[in-house]
């Protein structure tokens, strides 16, 4: 997916959901920002 921040266009991916059961609740799950580095480089390595 695509956002602009700052009139600067960023690409983004979601993995997963936010919420797990949690008896007759759902519980919100932490959230995860993660940034490779490098030129060239992308978030292939990390998906598994």
């Amino acid at each position: 997916m695509y956002t602009t921040v700052d009139g600067t266009r960023i690409y983004f991916d979601v993995d997963g959901e936010g919420l797990t059961p949690d008896g007759p609740n759902m519980k919100e799950k932490p959230t995860v920002v993660m940034v490779h580095g490098g030129p060239g480089a992308d978030h292939t390595v990390s998906k598994p």
